[in-house]
């Protein structure tokens, strides 16, 4: 045991003073490390947090909508095109529909709301709201509830009641809205509007994939009609993409990472087990193992990486608002989860794995018989 002991405190020391007398071995091999592991780290963080935006998104939008915006200029509206081709999605769940219009409306305090109009046809998406038995109303999420607004519009004076706007609305209305009866906004609805759906699917319904694709396909009918179908199907198709790139990602720089340090620290390694040869083969003449002598180099090189890429990636966290507000990247995630998480664990994966490779060199070196060095 005290053999044991005498040994390990001779390598260390001689290892530490190694260190003093060479300190470019030990700073070349941080800087390359600290380089590796630096660009990696903010590779696959990066990476990382775009994959957490889609899913936020993906989250906020909800599994079970579809947004429609069918734009209609003053011309398609002039010779009176259809607005309910996209109306059979009742019969899936629940449907709001209106007229987006192009105006404004102002109140007296200076308070802008968007201008919906409806139509009879609209009006099942709107119980919610017409139960109050106010057919002129105004949706807001910070105005109370039963608050009498004056709203202006060019020659036009609405005067409307505060009703609190569901949050699920609110993916398609992000302020005020204004909601007129049709007949009360003819002259407006004449400059063009655009007809919106927000359909949200039961629980029987087709795949919301499936109903995607089929209203792409309508909305495909007439050229002359733009129309916009939104829905988390193309967001999930998106995430698994991304999540396969993610995973070639870490792949691709895991191995990049190993085999670099493994080239320059076996490089380095096998310089100064040159250096030391005599002394090695003295030790294993008074019995130490081979074995035991190349455990040394892994753990040498094994503290120098391990510590470097604690210490980047801690500065890398440290310094994350400013480095990606530059890079103009941002997420909700948690940085604790972003880097001491799955990306950094691959990260020191990589690094170790060059770490053994490494020393590869200096076992096969340590095979040599200590006879033909002490001779």
């Amino acid at each position: 045991m005290n053999s044991w002991i005498l040994t390990v405190s001779y390598l260390w020391k001689d290892t530490w003073k190694r260190w003093l007398e060479q300190p470019g071995s030990v700073l070349a091999r941080s800087v390359v490390t600290l380089i590796m592991v630096g660009l990696a780290t903010v590779l696959l963080v990066g990476f990382r947090m775009q994959v957490e935006n889609v899913r936020e998104q993906i989250e906020s939008f909800g599994l079970r909508n579809i947004i429609i915006e069918e734009r209609m200029g003053p011309e398609v509206v002039e010779r009176g095109a259809p607005t309910d081709r996209f109306r059979d999605l009742q019969q899936w769940g629940d449907l709001l529909s209106g007229r987006v219009l192009s105006h404004v409306a102002r109140s007296d305090q200076g308070r802008r709301a968007r201008i919906v109009s409806y139509t009879d046809a609209d009006i099942p998406g709107l119980l919610s709201y017409l139960q109050f038995g106010h057919p002129v109303f105004v949706l807001s999420s910070d105005l109370p509830e039963g608050l009498v607004v004056d709203y202006q519009t060019g020659d036009m004076s609405i005067t409307a009641v505060a009703l609190r706007m569901e949050e699920r609305h609110g993916l398609v209305f992000s302020e005020d809205v204004l909601f007129v009866p049709s007949h009360r906004a003819r002259a407006l609805e004449r400059r063009g509007f655009s007809m919106v759906y927000f359909f949200e699917r039961a629980p029987n319904a087709p795949p919301l994939d499936k109903l995607s694709a089929s209203l792409r396909v309508l909305a495909q009918a007439e050229e002359a009609r733009q129309v916009e179908v939104r829905s988390s199907d193309h967001l999930l198709e998106r995430l698994r993409e991304m999540e396969e790139q993610q995973n070639l990602l870490r792949l691709w720089l895991g191995g990049i990472l190993g085999g670099a340090l493994a080239l320059i620290y076996g490089v380095l390694s096998i310089l100064e087990f040159r250096q030391s040869l005599y002394v090695s083969a003295l030790l294993r003449s008074f019995g130490v193992s081979s074995f035991f002598l190349g455990i040394r180099t892994i753990f040498e090189n094994a503290f120098i990486a391990n510590g470097v890429a604690l210490v980047v990636i801690s500065l890398l966290q440290w310094q994350h608002e400013n480095l990606f507000a530059a890079l103009r990247v941002d997420t909700a995630a948690d940085l604790q989860e972003l880097y001491w998480g799955t990306e950094t664990m691959w990260i020191f994966v990589a690094v170790n794995v060059g770490i053994l490779l490494s020393s590869l060199p200096v076992f096969v070196a340590l095979r040599r018989p200590v006879g033909e060095i002490l001779e």
